[in-house]
């Protein structure tokens, strides 16, 4: 088995030593798990033009040939679980890792990794976490990714004797606690990397699914795309149970975002 890391920090610091704890951990239920740590600021990644053809007919019609992301899209495709991580840059992700999620944006129209697991991994000096937190899970749950859960870490008081120095300091209990933490989820990514069981959709997955159901309404290749997949009537991306509560509460959003689309796609 093997996880694929994929870096929005342009420096090896943070982020990388608490995914290499990660790794660590998982090491500890399969010593051969193969674990590649991929930095988006060495990799060559065109900037996003803005042209929407990937959009409205196919991603390998991308005027931005020459880069990597094709090859960094097949390194996701074959790894049996995926980390995203970002240090938080302004209350953000980095620029690297929002010119990785513009340049793969029409995931959120054609998912392609349904219920491959993922964990995110945030660090920060002080605030912004959870907002940056909030983006990554919006991304990865729009590209149908089976989210294991977060790591968060406030890095001056995780790590001892870190500089520079910050108002916050090492505190031993948050440490514990992000311990804790990395054990529990790198327990939980292993068993998934080897389930072939997909994961039950919460309420804001299937509210999700359907928002991105409507692009089949404005768009000829989401719509082929969404026509062969078997997606266009079906209550989630993969076949799994979901209690009636749920089915209902996806059968109304479909019924409302079919009747918006029919208006749209006729011009009423």
């Amino acid at each position: 088995m093997n996880v694929l890391v994929i870096s929005g920090s342009p420096r090896r610091k943070d982020s990388y030593q608490v995914c290499m704890e990660i790794w660590n951990e998982l090491k500890k239920y399969d010593s051969g798990i193969e674990f590649e740590y991929l930095q988006l600021s060495q990799s060559s990644i065109s900037e996003c033009r803005g042209c929407a053809i990937c959009f409205q007919k196919s991603e390998l019609l991308c005027p931005c040939k020459d880069d990597e992301i094709r090859s960094i899209k097949e390194k996701m495709k074959n790894a049996d679980a995926i980390i995203l991580s970002s240090p938080v840059y302004a209350y953000q992700v980095t620029g690297q890792m929002k010119l990785f999620i513009d340049r793969l944006s029409y995931l959120f129209h054609r998912p392609e990794f349904c219920g491959k697991p993922v964990l995110i991994v945030v660090t920060t000096d002080g605030g912004g976490s959870k907002q940056v937190y909030k983006y990554l899970k919006m991304t990865v749950s729009g590209w149908a990714m089976d989210l294991v859960g977060d790591v968060q870490i406030i890095s001056p008081m995780y790590f001892e004797n870190r500089e520079p120095k910050s108002v916050f300091k090492f505190n031993k209990r948050i440490y514990a606690k992000g311990q804790k933490r990395i054990k529990i989820l790198a327990k939980k990514l292993y068993e998934k990397m080897g389930q072939s069981n997909k994961k039950v959709p919460t309420f804001y997955d299937i509210f999700l699914f359907n928002c991105l159901r409507s692009k089949i309404y404005t768009s000829d290749a989401d719509r082929i795309y969404w026509r062969n997949k078997g997606w266009i009537d079906a209550p989630y991306f993969f076949d799994v149970d979901i209690n009636p509560v749920k089915r209902f509460f996806g059968k109304v959003m479909k019924r409302l975002i079919d009747i918006l689309g029919k208006k749209i796609s006729t011009g009423a």
